[in-house]
């Protein structure tokens, strides 16, 4: 007769696009993923170490690769409180310049949340008369890929790329998924730097995970504010 195995506890969540994720905590055999983001030494690192312990608890329900950076960090996140607290102790660098201190903080993780823009930022963009591009944000794996490009020219072609879902014309609607990537190049390649500062800002008012925080440095008094983003920052 075999030893008998507890059934974890599920629990719910939203994502910033309403939709509903179910997951458990995570057990003893999967506390190495949270080490494997703790200390990974790039994105790429945390990304795969996210994903592992995202699939694992979701039974395999949430494809991670096609997950908003904010919405993968925001999961993670709540997986991390449910499966070994709510609160976490931070410490952070006193803001003084010529301290060199630090000060620590104890976050209410089950506060933490998705920020998003003021207003409503428009997706489409009209680039002429005739000719216009639809866009959406990059999944967490498309924006992971951007740390081995280490020319910012080529990133910025990258992003918008893969941030173009849809280009139009007076006649047609293509979607860019069925276009070759040497011709999304081009395209990209093509358009003005006035265009380009167009589409960015769409790109530059994503969702984020953010929490706003204060603490009294230990050495010298002073009492800071910083804004925690990311997911390493909750560490």
């Amino acid at each position: 007769m075999g030893l008998p195995i507890q059934k974890a506890p599920t629990f719910r969540c939203k994502l910033s696009d309403g939709k509903e994720v179910t997951f458990r905590p995570f057990l003893v055999k999967e506390q190495k993923y949270l080490l494997l983001a703790k200390e990974g030494k790039n994105s790429e690192e945390v990304l795969n170490a996210t994903k592992e312990l995202i699939h694992s608890v979701t039974n395999g329900k949430v494809n991670s690769d096609k997950l908003l950076m904010a919405d993968l960090e925001y999961l993670f996140l709540q997986i991390r409180s449910k499966s070994i607290g709510e609160s976490a102790e931070l410490k952070l660098y006193c803001q003084k310049p010529s301290c060199g201190g630090n000060g620590s903080v104890r976050v209410d993780l089950s506060t933490v949340n998705i920020q998003f823009p003021e207003g409503k930022v428009d997706s489409t963009i009209k680039l002429s008369e005739t000719l216009g591009v639809t866009l959406r944000h990059l999944t967490a794996r498309q924006l992971a890929k951007t740390d081995d490009i280490e020319n910012e020219g080529d990133k910025m072609v990258y992003l918008l790329k893969h941030g173009i879902e849809s280009i139009y014309d007076a006649e047609t609607v293509y979607d860019t998924d069925d276009i070759q990537d040497d011709e999304m190049t081009e395209f990209v390649e093509s358009l003005t730097l006035e265009q380009v500062d167009n589409l960015n800002t769409f790109f530059e008012n994503v969702p984020s995970l953010q929490h706003t925080v204060e603490y009294k440095c230990d050495s010298c008094g002073t009492l800071n504010e910083s804004t925690l983003k990311g997911l390493q920052s909750f560490f």
